[in-house]
């Protein structure tokens, strides 16, 4: 079973975007186009999954914790 975690976009380029998750930055791959930084994103390994509500965000977050 894989686990996703949800993290705020820093940066976005044109396959990739820098993720911070607990204060770590992460070099992930993503074919979503509608992110923009200061979004939040469900990812797993090192792909995007998804965008994420921010307030939902930060309610996983805040149990990730």
């Amino acid at each position: 079973m894989c686990q996703a975690a949800v993290g705020k976009v820093v940066k976005v380029g044109k396959k990739s975007m820098t993720v911070d998750y607990k204060g770590k930055l992460r070099e992930l791959r993503s074919k979503l186009v509608d992110v923009k930084e200061g979004d939040y994103v469900q990812f797993t390994l090192d792909i995007v999954i998804d965008k994420v509500d921010p307030e939902e965000a930060k309610l996983i977050m805040g149990e990730m914790k």
